[in-house]
């Protein structure tokens, strides 16, 4: 078992390191294993390949990483439309122009030479001692932004903010582009939520080394994202919390200076200016906003058309009772374990299943109580959204696994809606790394969500007179919701996301539903996972 080089972004200066060559079919690469410990361990997951699958893995990908140099995002696009991957959309093709206009200018980009500072240096210039030891929050404003305005930018392409609402095909104009991005240059792709999740614990691990819990971490930390990728690519752009804010803020401040280069792409559903709205501190926030909008062209995708709406073909991968039938009958309970075993014969690719791996994150242990790594994982809906896990459990999940068999999913109220908020996380963490699920649950998921008189003790039974006594009905002032107004959901969705009283909460309940309805298609599941 190896790391392969041509998935791993490191810096190679200063750093030990062996080589050797890979020879297959179409052409010979030179692999460096390189034993560094940084920001860029952690940005982005670094796939495992068996020995035996190391030709057939450079015969497949040799051709994206030695001929492709001279695609672009146009190109590119009328390709996918050419072969039926991508259905033409006018107001896609208008983005793809500015897309373009960013992968000319990256042709003939030399980025600055990045070194990353000693640890060991205690030195003010580079700021390392703070007195306060959270006055990294709100302090250091010149240290980080000094000569932004004053240096010449005028040789670092600007990057590329693209907002706008859901399904409307801002993540697929991002990986058009970043398939795209020219070979010389270094590159991440990842998601908002992943990254700071890693940046947090980088920081963590810097200051545990130092030894001082003043130690000012930002300027190591800038100069391995800088050092470890020139092109940058967020999905799901949001802040919601005061400590990203503050930690994101003086990592752009650095690493967007002209001395590290970096070019940032980044996707929302926000525009810049109503990023961490009503936040904490957000006048600390408002330079980041500013220099987003200085160093990106930032775009709005306006297209009519949500991509997750049209018609697909869906596999079952979704097991309920017919109606009528009690999900805790024999015959409703035969029928959903041969579901279960159908999926996982099918998710496992004739790998033997394990009990209770375990996986360690951040030092703590993480019991997968059934699974084939790295291919699929089982879990009861209690054993994966009752115990006490964070989004960070969630993201190891979805890059340790690439399916998921999620188990006696019941009805879901307000009364349990930590097991609901844990559930959205895990979702999204699967989404994000284009993860598979299937499910037994007692209902369709639009019908899971009910009012808590309605369900009995166990979870698993409506009560029949109150639901006779209480006949669904949709508001009229649903019409203004900003969840149906502004973002397209459907009215039954917006009424359903009522429960969660702050609006963050509301729209990641209705984007869950929009994206469990998508990750159900033939298109989802067959699709190739990849890292």
């Amino acid at each position: 078992m190896f790391r392969s080089s041509f998935l791993s972004f490191g810096s190679a200066a200063s750093l030990p390191a062996s080589q050797f060559t890979l020879t297959s079919k179409s052409c010979s690469i030179k692999v460096v294993l390189r034993r560094n410990s940084s920001i860029a361990d952690h940005i982005l997951p670094q796939k495992i390949l068996p020995s035996d699958s190391v030709a057939d893995f450079v015969d497949k990908h040799a051709p994206s990483l030695t001929k492709d140099a001279s695609k672009n995002p146009l190109s590119e696009y009328d390709r996918l439309v050419k072969i039926g991957r991508l259905k033409n959309d006018e107001y896609q093709r208008e983005i793809i122009s500015n897309l373009s206009s960013l992968h000319s200018s990256l042709i003939n980009y030399t980025p600055p030479k990045i070194n990353i500072p000693d640890i060991s240096v205690r030195n003010s210039k580079f700021n390392f001692k703070l007195k306060n030891p959270f006055s990294f929050l709100l302090k250091n404003k010149n240290s980080d932004n000094q000569n932004v305005t004053s240096q010449d930018q005028s040789n670092i392409p600007p990057g590329i903010y693209l907002y706008g609402d859901v399904g409307c095909g801002k993540t697929m104009l991002m990986d058009l582009f970043y398939s795209t991005i020219p070979i010389h240059l270094s590159k991440k792709r990842i998601h908002f939520h992943q990254f700071m999740q890693n940046l947090h614990k980088r920081s963590h691990q810097i200051i545990k080394k130092h030894g001082s819990n003043d130690f000012d971490t930002i300027p190591i930390l800038s100069a391995e994202i800088a050092q470890s990728a020139t092109v940058l690519c967020f999905d799901e752009f949001q802040v919601t919390d005061v400590a990203d804010a503050m930690l994101l803020r003086r990592v752009l401040l650095r690493t967007l200076r002209p001395d590290h280069g970096l070019i940032l792409f980044a996707t929302s559903n926000r525009a810049p200016d109503d990023l961490y709205i009503n936040g904490i501190q957000r006048q600390s926030f408002i330079p980041c906003i500013k220099l987003i909008k200085n160093r990106t062209s930032v775009i709005y995708l306006n297209s009519p058309t949500d991509y997750r709406k049209i018609p697909r073909p869906v596999s079952n991968v979704y097991w309920y009772p017919k109606p009528g039938v009690s999900y805790e009958s024999s015959a409703a309970k035969g029928q959903a374990q041969k579901h279960v075993d159908e999926w996982y014969d099918y998710f496992t690719q004739g790998h033997p299943p394990e009990h209770n791996v375990e996986l360690t994150i951040w030092g703590r242990k993480l019991i997968v109580p059934k699974s084939s790594p790295p291919n699929v994982a089982q879990f009861t809906f209690e054993e994966l959204c009752a115990r006490p896990l964070s989004a960070g459990d969630y993201l190891t999940l979805a890059q340790n696994f690439t399916s998921f068999i999620i188990t006696d999913i019941p009805y879901l109220s307000i009364d349990v809606r930590d097991k609901v908020r844990r559930f959205i996380t895990f979702l999204d963490a699967v989404y994000d790394n284009n993860g598979r699920i299937a499910v037994t649950a007692v209902a369709p998921f639009d019908d899971l969500f009910v009012e808590p008189e309605l369900v009995d003790s166990y979870g698993f039974k409506l009560k029949k007179s109150e639901i006779e006594a209480k006949e669904e009905t949709l508001d009229e002032d649903l019409d203004n919701d900003i969840l149906v107004k502004k973002h397209g959901f459907d009215k039954k969705i917006a009424k359903k996301a009522a429960f969660f009283a702050v609006d963050e909460e509301r729209f990641a309940f209705a984007r869950a539903l929009s994206r469990l309805h998508q990750m159900s298609t033939t298109d989802w599941v067959e699709k190739e996972r990849v890292h």
